[in-house]
């Protein structure tokens, strides 16, 4: 073959290659490297085409052929070095371009080199290397760059961010250089400069990840709002990213739109169904939507693939507690805390099952282990302010609330507490001065207007303290509580008509309690419609079967209107439920009593129409 065959050889080799028919180019280059088997070029032009066609076994093959061929050639070393990186053979590149730079330090093959350090995880001799004067000057990002993020591998965040701010200002349309900064940024808390960086970047708002990270620098900043924006924003760029969907959906949680963040997670689950902390969350919005059957189906399919996810085993425990399973929630959370006694979350959840049992010692020992582990935890502190106070140890409630404070200065729960606390206290002066605080921050929280109300009751201020409970349930209607307070202080004061009016107002929002209808019906007697007061007591009593004060009560009613044999049906139910001996005595005595009166009535019936039979 002649030197015309060869040369038309290549011109169709590259003709082909234009158009895109790489396996044709290659076909009229075997053909060329057969007049000229040694050409370093023929040779390095069919590796590089067999790298268009994703086969890097043979572009490595020809590569290493044509470097034999020309052992001295720096662009064939170099594409060498490159391919063997894409196929991992990273310890054969590194070689490769060392003896490049030995030769020439140009900036790409720097930043190639540096790169392949930074991959091997060699972050001091990435920073060695850029030690060298020629290095470090160079005005090629990707140098300063690779150079920043060792450093910031190593632990040093300042220098790696000034060396990403440098790396911007050599190339900021390298959007891998941008997004590292502002993410370094965004985990220092500098929020607004993070994204500031990020927007700067004249690709960013086409790029996913742009989205993802001003999500989670809102959620840092506690603007749910516009987290919500940025994350669906990251899904739509994206739709096949579980992460996007899961941190969606937690923001939709966070905001209180349950129904938005249960699809949300479900999407999480349906792209990554092997994530069991997926399947978990969206256990979680189950439940804390009350959809408990479709809760508990998540945890048992956690469970089924780990019998010991400690997050599946807690919420189990969790749902126990609130279905008043304290034995099994117990015995749950003893198993967990057995293999990891860290556990806060777990330790939080026994805390509640020692408050069920009304354990307060237990349920403050057990959430202030959980506050050991997690001692800026909002959700735990307020938790120990709860049993703090329900156990009367009002010096380490007021602490807790004045800690929370600390942590949020608006943290309204936290004054209500404290409120409480100066309340039980009798501290009314501190109190008052305490609710002005709660009403500066929110004017329209009833719990500030009924515990004002009950500092005025205290000092025997009635009208004052009526029309500041008034002024709650304005604020919130359905509180039963609040008509209770109002309908206790007529009654106290005697004025039955109005006590009457707000008890049975309460009693339509709250139909379970015994107290509300006794007391209902004592006004009744008192204004004297005994029927009125019967009807009271008989919904009371079976409300609350072991009161024996309401059972007797009942039963002297029943006997004003000479319902007795009514009144002993009440006593023989009520010694079902006798505690005591002296109480079943005063039932026993009750008894006789009616039995005493209903012979007599007898008797004298029969002495009545004793006399007509005699006629």
């Amino acid at each position: 073959m002649t030197n015309s065959d060869l040369t038309q050889y290549l011109k169709r080799a590259f003709e082909y290659k234009a158009a895109g028919n790489f396996k044709q180019a290659i076909e009229s280059l075997y053909k060329a490297l057969e007049i000229e088997p040694e050409s370093s070029e023929i040779l390095s032009e069919i590796a590089g085409l067999y790298l268009e066609l994703s086969n890097t076994e043979k572009a490595i093959r020809y590569y290493e052929q044509a470097l034999l061929s020309e052992p001295s050639s720096i662009d064939i070393k170099f594409k060498l070095a490159k391919v063997y990186k894409q196929a991992g053979l990273i310890t054969k590149a590194l070689p490769l371009l060392r003896s490049i730079c030995e030769e020439d330090l140009n900036a790409t093959y720097i930043a190639e080199i540096l790169n392949l350090l930074y991959l091997e995880s060699d972050f001091e001799g990435v920073i060695e290397f850029y030690q060298k004067p020629l290095v470090n000057t160079s005005k090629n990002a990707k140098i300063h760059y690779y150079a920043g993020s060792s450093y910031l591998a190593l632990g040093d965040n300042k220098t790696a961010r000034e060396l990403f701010q440098k790396s911007i200002q050599y190339d900021s349309s390298d959007y891998e250089i941008v997004y590292s900064c502002a993410n370094l940024l965004y985990e220092e808390g500098n929020y607004k400069e993070a994204a500031e960086t990020l927007l700067a970047s004249p690709i960013a708002k086409t790029n996913h990840k742009t989205f993802y990270l001003l999500g989670e620098i809102c959620i840092a900043q506690n603007n749910i709002t516009e987290a919500i924006n940025n994350y669906s924003k990251a899904c739509k760029l994206n739709p096949r990213n579980a992460l996007y969907y899961y941190s969606l959906a937690t923001a939709y949680s966070l905001n209180g739109f349950f129904k938005e963040a249960e699809d949300n997670y479900h999407n999480a689950v349906k792209l990554s169904p092997n994530n069991l902390f997926y399947v978990y969350t969206l256990a979680l919005v189950y439940y804390q939507t009350k959809q408990i059957s479709k809760a508990k189906e998540r945890i048992n399919s956690i469970l089924s693939i780990n019998p010991h996810n400690e997050n599946a085993l807690v919420l189990k425990a969790r749902i126990a507690t609130d279905e008043n399973d304290v034995v099994n929630a117990e015995n749950i959370l003893k198993d967990v805390l057995k293999k990891n006694p860290k556990n806060d979350y777990a330790l939080y959840i026994r805390a509640q099952v020692f408050q069920k049992l009304g354990w307060w010692e237990k349920a403050i020992e057990s959430i202030n282990l959980a506050k050991k582990y997690k001692p800026d935890s909002m959700e735990y502190i307020s938790e120990a302010v709860l049993y703090n106070f329900s156990a009367k140890n009002y010096s380490e409630a007021e602490s807790l609330c004045k800690r929370l404070i600390e942590l949020d200065e608006r943290y309204i729960f936290a004054y209500i507490k404290l409120t409480e606390i100066y309340v039980a206290q009798r501290r009314f002066s501190e109190a008052l001065e305490n609710i002005e605080i709660i009403l500066k921050y929110d004017i329209n929280i009833p719990t500030a207007y009924i515990m004002k109300a009950k500092i005025y009751l205290a000092n025997k201020l009635y009208e004052q303290a009526i029309e500041f409970a008034r002024q709650a349930i304005s604020l919130q209607p359905d509180n039963n509580e609040y008509y209770t307070f109002i309908a206790d202080i007529y009654y106290e004061n005697r004025q039955y008509k109005d006590a009457l009016r707000y008890y049975k107002l309460s009693a339509e929002y709250d139909v379970s309690s015994a107290y509300i209808r006794y007391r209902a019906a004592k006004c009744s007697l008192a204004l004297g419609n005994p029927r009125d007061a019967i009807a009271d007591f008989s919904v009371a009593k079976r409300l609350d079967p072991y009161d024996m004060d309401l059972s007797m009560d009942y039963c002297n009613s029943l006997c004003d209107v000479h319902e007795y044999k009514s009144a002993l049906e009440v006593l023989k139910q009520s010694l079902q439920y006798c505690d005591s001996e002296e109480k079943r005595q005063l039932i026993l005595k009750k008894n006789a009593e009616i039995n005493d009166i209903l012979s007599k009535n007898m008797s004298g019936l029969q002495k009545f129409f004793g006399k007509f039979s005699k006629l």
